[in-house]
């Protein structure tokens, strides 16, 4: 089956859905401004738009005090209308990408991504690699994991083979389809090396055949992570 989506179609994905998330922040913050102006001095309201320059606007004196009321109430409704999309989205980011709000700090250790269509696998693999002092993503797919791959940009990617929706070379050839991910670091991690031919060399770094011993995981991924960049 042709999928729709490629590695430009990714980029723009993130970039839309990062761009939504600022246009609500800001909403938010411009009626939350706004609301304080009329709570403090429903007189006159200072207009406060980074896009349209609004002149000062005199509210009359004599302004009944319902339809003052049902102003105040009305900007109330839109901060939380733009509060609520606001939330959606960083929500639907947070579940689909994982939450990298302390990105900075986190970077102290090196990020790694596990695509891997069983449970058990992306578990195991996972403690094994947290134990051994890493920060570990996992996506169920190739679908999947060329999304986290564009958002998070992992220092190292151990990518399955045979999964569901995308595969793991149709996968990893995504990856290097995109500028943003194209120099990501991708391992081939799989039950049938037999899938990793010649031509995997150029969407592969390494391979480690399925199963593998936690020392023998650690010792590549470590030596990956540490290795030049991908050229």
């Amino acid at each position: 089956m042709a999928y729709a989506f490629n590695g430009h179609t990714f980029g723009q994905f993130i970039g839309d859905a990062e761009r939504l998330l600022a246009s609500a922040r800001e909403q938010e913050r411009e009626l939350t401004s706004l609301a304080s102006l009329l709570e403090s001095d429903g007189a006159t309201l200072q207009g406060r738009g980074t896009n349209v320059a609004v002149a000062t606007m005199q509210v009359p004196a004599a302004i009944e005090v319902g339809v003052a009321s049902a102003l105040v109430d009305a900007v109330a409704r839109l901060r939380r209308a733009a509060g609520e999309q606001r939330q959606f989205v960083e929500t639907m980011l947070t579940r689909l990408l994982g939450d990298h709000s302390s990105d900075v700090a986190v970077r102290a250790r090196p990020r790694l991504l596990i695509v891997d269509d069983s449970d058990t696998n992306r578990e195991v693999t996972s403690a094994i690699l947290e134990d051994a002092g890493f920060e570990v993503l996992t996506a169920t797919n190739g679908l999947e994991g060329v999304i986290v791959a564009h958002y998070a940009r992992p220092s190292v990617i151990l990518m399955d083979l045979t999964m569901p929706v995308l595969n793991g070379l149709e996968a990893a050839r995504l990856i290097r389809a995109s500028t943003a991910t194209q120099d990501l670091k991708v391992i081939a991690y799989t039950a049938r090396p037999d899938l990793f031919d010649g031509g995997g060399t150029k969407l592969f770094v390494d391979v480690i055949p399925k199963p593998a011993s936690p020392d023998a995981i650690v010792a590549l991924v470590s030596r990956v992570v540490a290795s030049e960049p991908r050229i």
